[in-house]
């Protein structure tokens, strides 16, 4: 894979979710999709990871190690207690507004820096490539059937 393969891989992943996205009014972004998430909530989920990629990229580069290694579940739960109560408008703002720094992110790393698994020795070998496909076109797809599922 290179910057181009990359970059339209998750143009393309967010594509699918805009188009998710536009089919879903305001009203419906605020349905209840399981026993505690809304539609919203997925949404801000999707931010807060994009979020975070970005801010590993930029811990690395000036030579921090991100502050603490924590399990997904325990991110997750804090990213939503964080998150739950934003309004809307707010949610849709930011994820836009982190994906876009995601791709600039993207944009301005260096090659070694996406592709090379040994440049940054916090990732274990993984391309940091990788963590942006997990945190970008792949994560929007594992997360599309929430948005398009049924309300509860």
């Amino acid at each position: 894979m290179n910057r181009a393969a990359l970059i339209t891989a998750i143009e393309d992943g967010r594509a699918r979710l805009d188009a998710a996205l536009a089919a879903l009014p305001d009203a419906a972004m605020l349905d209840r999709i399981d026993d505690e998430w809304t539609r919203k909530d997925v949404l801000a989920h999707i931010e807060a990871w994009e979020r975070r990629v970005v801010a590993l990229i930029e811990r690395l580069r000036a030579g921090k190690a991100p502050a603490e290694r924590v399990e997904t579940d325990e991110l997750n739960a804090r990213f939503y207690a964080a998150d739950r109560d934003r309004p809307l408008a707010d949610v849709r703002a930011g994820e836009r507004a982190a994906y876009e720094r995601l791709v600039a992110a993207i944009r301005d790393a260096r090659d070694e820096e996406l592709f090379d698994g040994s440049h940054f020795a916090w990732t274990e070998g993984d391309p940091l490539a990788d963590w942006f496909r997990g945190n970008g076109d792949e994560h929007y797809d594992e997360h599309l059937e929430q948005l398009i599922r049924p309300a509860r």
